[in-house]
């Protein structure tokens, strides 16, 4: 993807891309571009970097497919990251419409140092490569926002001032945090691979749509789980429930609208499902100590506790 070239004689209706190399093992990768017609384009991971990519928006489709895995297209997601090592690895990028991309690019020695011990698929990751898809958060979404409006910015010419090179660094590191966070805060350490595989799918379906919380019988029915294993398996393997995980990133994505689009409180309580504006702000408030009308395009809340006092299941059946 870092060679434009290729994109610009795909005969792009818009592009823009820019690199920035942030520390030593470190480099933040930003692009976007729109194609009516479509393209195909190859790919080739050169790059000997673990990325951390985020696909901050999109308006049409894009898919990746890869030599070592004919047949099988795997398609970009909007607001969902990945974790990926592909020394070597060849393929095919195809989009049609707009697509807007973040990618962190980090040396895997210097990635490795920062991996949890727990975290078992990570660590085989570095030593042998592969793909982690569906690494989501509110906090997350927010951060890569942030940077890349900065980005965009300064890609297409404007006169503003680029930020300091601190800030830039420091906002790269922050997500990487965040794509570690969201695999879970606790240890990973005898949870098996399937059970833990499952809980990530079951995951994925909770967070998919935050406007409306599945049935718990439903979720784990999703993920192949019964109720109770699927809530202790929450527990152990994100700290929270899966209403305390919901609630949180529900509460995440919503302070994001309000700050950074600045949409106001009644749309984005609606467009999160409340149908009773006092609860939404009473949820707001739990999470962040301050009401959603005093949350201002300054970033002026307050990064208090999460709801874990919520109770274990979403909606009864």
């Amino acid at each position: 993807m870092r060679d434009t070239g290729l994109f610009q004689s795909a005969q792009s209706d818009r592009f823009h891309a820019t690199a920035l190399g942030l520390q030593d093992g470190v480099e933040a990768f930003y692009w976007a571009g729109g194609f009516s017609k479509g393209i195909e384009i190859p790919l080739l991971d050169d790059s000997d970097r673990i990325c951390l990519s985020f696909t901050t928006g999109m308006s049409g489709h894009a898919t990746r497919s890869f030599c070592d895995a004919p047949g099988q297209e795997i398609p970009v997601r909007s607001n969902v990251g990945s974790i990926q090592y592909c020394p070597g690895r060849k393929g095919i990028y195809r989009q049609q419409g707009w697509l807007e991309n973040l990618t962190v690019m980090l040396h895997p020695t210097l990635f490795a140092d920062w991996v949890q011990d727990g975290d078992c698929e990570l660590r085989n990751l570095v030593l042998h490569g592969g793909v982690l898809d569906g690494h989501r958060g509110g906090e997350l979404c927010a951060t890569i926002h942030s940077l890349t409006r900065i980005l965009s910015t300064w890609c297409v010419g404007s006169n503003a001032t680029p930020r300091h090179p601190l800030w830039l660094q420091a906002q790269a590191m922050s997500i990487i945090g965040l794509f570690l966070e969201s695999r879970g805060t606790v240890p990973l350490d005898g949870v098996s691979p399937m059970l833990r595989q499952r809980l990530m799918r079951a995951r994925d379906l909770l967070l998919a749509d935050l406007s409306t919380p599945p049935l718990i019988p439903d979720l784990a029915r999703e993920a192949g789980l019964s109720a109770p294993t699927l809530t202790r398996g929450f527990r152990r393997l994100f700290g929270t429930s899966p209403y305390g995980l919901f609630q949180h990133e529900r509460m995440q994505l919503a302070r994001h609208r309000l700050i950074t689009l600045g949409t106001s409180v009644t749309e984005v309580a609606t467009e999160l499902g409340y149908t009773n504006l006092s609860h939404f702000s009473a949820a707001f408030r739990k999470q962040f100590g301050v009401l959603p009308s005093k949350t201002t395009a300054s970033g002026k809340t307050c990064s208090a506790c999460t709801s874990e006092e919520a109770p274990d299941r979403l909606r009864q059946p």
